[in-house]
C-alpha cells in the first residue's frame, strides 16, 4: 500500500516561493547549477523541502532535474516567450467586456492605487518593486472577469514572462512608454468600455512583448561575443 503524500507545511511554501523569486530575479542564472547543500544552508532548511520545491519549479518550467546531475535552472526559450505573449492577447480581449461589466468604483480606486504606486516607483528607479505592483495590477484587472479559468492561465502564464522581463530589463525609454500605456487603460476602464480595453490591453501587450524579445536578442547577442 502506497503512503499518502505529506500535506505541505508553511515552510515548504516558503521555501518554494524564496527559489521561485531568485531565479524569476535571475540571481539564479538559466544553467545555474542548484546546490541543494548551498541552499539548504542559506535557507537554513533540511533538503526536503528544498527536494519538493525543486519538484513544482521542474514542473512549471523554470527548473530542469537531469539524472546524475541534480537540477538546473532552465534556459529561456524564446519561442515560448513569443508565443505566451500571443496567448496572453487572445485572453485580454476576451476579457476586456468581462471586466467593464463587472469592474465597480472601488476597484478603480484600487488600480488607480497602484498606478499611482507604479509612477512613484518610477520616478526613484525601483524596478524591482516596479515589477512586482505591474504584476499585480495586471492580474487584478483579469480576475475582474470573474472567469476563474481564464484568471488561472493568465496569471500563470504571467508568472512566466517574469523571468524574461527580469532579465532584460526595461529601458527608460520603455518603461515610460509602459507607464503611459497604464494610465491609457485605466481610461477605457474608467468608461466601461469593453471592447476598448481588451484592444488596449492588447496593444500594451504586444509592445512589451516586442521590448523583451528584443531584450533577449541583444543579451544572447552580447553573450555570444563575450563568449
Amino acid at each position: 500500500m502506497n503512503k499518502p503524500e505529506s500535506p505541505r507545511t508553511p515552510l515548504h511554501d516558503g521555501v518554494l516561493e524564496r527559489l521561485r523569486q531568485m531565479i524569476i530575479r535571475c540571481e539564479l542564472q538559466p544553467g545555474d547549477r542548484i546546490s541543494e547543500a548551498d541552499l539548504g544552508r542559506t535557507f537554513g532548511v533540511s533538503r526536503t523541502p528544498l527536494r519538493e520545491a525543486l519538484k513544482i519549479l521542474s514542473a512549471e518550467g523554470l527548473v530542469d532535474i537531469r539524472p546524475h546531475k541534480g537540477a538546473i535552472v532552465a534556459d529561456i526559450s524564446m519561442d515560448e516567450i513569443s508565443e505566451t505573449f500571443a496567448l496572453m492577447s487572445a485572453l485580454e480581449l476576451m476579457a476586456g467586456p468581462l471586466v467593464c461589466e463587472r469592474v465597480s468604483n472601488i476597484d478603480l480606486q484600487m488600480l488607480d492605487s497602484l498606478i499611482q504606486e507604479m509612477d512613484a516607483c518610477q520616478l526613484r528607479n525601483d524596478l524591482m518593486t516596479y515589477f512586482e505592483l505591474n504584476t499585480e495590477f495586471h492580474n487584478r484587472i483579469i480576475r475582474l472577469t470573474g472567469n476563474s479559468v481564464l484568471t488561472q492561465v493568465y496569471v500563470d502564464m504571467f508568472g512566466k514572462l517574469q523571468r524574461a522581463r527580469y532579465r532584460v530589463n526595461y529601458d527608460p525609454q520603455r518603461w515610460h512608454e509602459s507607464s503611459t500605456e497604464h494610465h491609457w487603460i485605466m481610461e477605457s476602464l474608467r468608461a466601461r468600455d469593453g471592447e476598448e480595453l481588451g484592444v488596449r490591453l492588447k496593444e500594451h501587450n504586444a509592445r512589451t512583448a516586442t521590448a523583451v524579445v528584443e531584450g533577449l536578442k541583444a543579451s544572447s547577442l552580447a553573450n555570444a561575443q563575450r563568449d
